[in-house]
């Protein structure tokens, strides 16, 4: 049986071996996912951009918490569409009519109603006017809000209005929508409110509730069913809307919830999975190249290189590792145009590998001794064959061991300074978004799905790579394997 298969078969003998490469497994899965799925720029073009997210609510749990909350929470909806389902005739005008659906089956509101138009075409200087119905599980239909759509004077047709900025309608805050529904829920459930009694109850509850009636009070209770929003659209024919979007508030989003820029913070999740494992990967495998050739060479050769090679390794290794990576991040960062990511990498790199040399030319010492080195000095192989060709071999097992220890030692020192706010802010990594998270108070605040998901994720990611490390060790150490 050859090296190669034996140890694989130690390895895969081991129980935290196996849970540690199927975690890696688990981990190279997610990544390749989000490097196939979203752009490279993610953290200039999406995350740090607030228009991407400017139809999530602000710091809302997952979709799932309500296990906690003991009631069912309402999950933020939104719905969109271009095209008109009929058209009618309303008072001689032909009406396109776009319908958007939404069910509440939650026990409780919405918490706002916000409608969305984008690239109204208009092919007549009257240009087109809307009108916005909400119909109600009931089948009652409610005109809430109306408005004309009219191309600048002089302008060339066909006129694209809303272009750059879309019309924007707060239907839970619009005063003639409270007007409207003042009259409805009057009339409907035979009521005398006020404006300001409609303002106190809130809109919302007024859209997506019924009143229960008491000798003394009036309870709003959510009615539960199919709701639709219905846009009326009349003008020339051949008007059209780009895009309608209805966006339904709500007291849950998604899997891991939004933080306080409303930033779906399960994408952010996600793209960190490929950032660790570069990190980790990278300065891992660099640092223990640079640590594992030095300690070879300064081991094999001896004399003036050795010395050199042991005191550069004997200061560098007594540097304060946190405190001097800090310092050097912090000065790089001073310039904008240079990735911080980068110089935290550089940084691990150019402290890291002593602790490696030491300890590879200790081995080398005795290595360089034995026989099989003897008889390829006797045959004329050169001393970079030797190193290389007959040393390394020997110390192969070792060494790629170490390397899988450093790859959570950079995945942690990479979140520590993400956490004191060193980290790159256009790249979202899970340490940058627990950094984030403290500064906004989420821990006061009660914003657990902001701080537990990304600690969890660091943690998985480091106790990861101790199962590989783990997992090697009874290939590593011959005792091990022998007990």
């Amino acid at each position: 049986m050859s090296y190669e298969r034996s140890a694989w078969k130690i390895y895969i003998s081991s129980l935290v071996g196996k849970a540690g490469l199927a975690l890696l497994i688990i981990m190279v899965i997610i990544s390749i996912y989000v490097l196939a799925t979203y752009p490279l720029d993610y953290g200039i073009r999406v995350w740090s951009n607030p228009k991407a997210w400017a139809d999530n609510p602000i710091t809302v749990p997952p979709a799932w918490a309500d296990v906690f909350t003991g009631r069912d929470l309402v999950t933020h909806y939104i719905t969109y569409t271009n095209k008109p389902v009929r058209t009618v005739d309303i008072a001689g005008l032909k009406f396109k009519v776009y319908e958007l659906k939404y069910t509440l089956s939650e026990d409780g509101f919405p918490t706002s109603l916000m409608v969305k138009f984008f690239n109204v075409t208009l092919n007549s200087p009257s240009g087109a006017y809307f009108i916005i119905n909400f119909t109600r599980p009931d089948g009652d239909e409610i005109t809430l809000y109306s408005f004309n759509v009219v191309p600048p004077a002089g302008s060339e047709l066909p006129y694209i209005a809303f272009a750059g900025n879309a019309k924007i309608i707060f239907l839970s805050k619009e005063q003639s929508v409270g007007i409207g529904l003042m009259g409805y829920i009057n009339n409907h459930y035979h009521l005398n409110l006020t404006l300001d009694e409609v303002n106190e109850i809130g809109y919302n509850r007024l859209l997506f509730g019924e009143p229960l009636v008491s000798s003394k009070s009036i309870e709003w209770v959510p009615l539960k069913g199919d709701y639709s929003v219905k846009i009326y659209m009349a003008g020339d024919p051949k008007d059209s809307v780009g895009l309608i979007k209805v966006v339904f508030g709500g007291e849950s989003y998604g899997w891991m919830g939004t933080d306080d820029n409303a930033r779906d913070l399960a994408q952010g999740l996600l793209f960190g999975f490929p950032v660790a494992l570069a990190i980790g990967f990278f300065t891992s495998v660099v640092t223990t190249a640079i640590g594992a050739s030095l300690g070879i060479i300064s081991g094999y050769k001896g004399g003036r290189i050795d010395e050199i090679i042991q005191r550069i390794s004997d200061i560098v290794y007594n540097f304060p590792f946190l405190p001097v990576i800090i310092l050097i991040v912090f000065i790089i960062s001073r310039n904008p145009n240079f990735p911080r990511i980068l110089a935290i990498i550089g940084a691990i790199i150019a402290l890291g590998w002593p602790g490696l040399t030491i300890l590879i030319r200790s081995m080398v010492l005795s290595i360089r001794e034995s026989q099989f080195v003897e008889a390829a000095r006797a045959i004329g192989a050169s001393d970079l064959r030797i190193m290389f060709k007959h040393i390394f071999p020997n110390l192969a097992p070792f060494i790629f061991a170490q390397m899988i220890f450093f790859t959570p030692s950079a995945i942690l020192t990479e979140a520590a300074l993400s956490f004191l706010g060193l980290g790159d802010p256009n790249i979202p990594t899970w340490g940058q978004i627990i950094e984030e998270s403290f500064y906004a108070g989420a821990v006061l605040n009660g914003w657990w799905w902001w701080v537990l998901p990304p600690g969890f994720l660091i943690m998985v990611a480091a106790i990861t790579f101790v199962f590989i490390a783990l997992g090697l060790e009874p290939i590593v150490n011959p005792k091990l394997q022998e007990r």
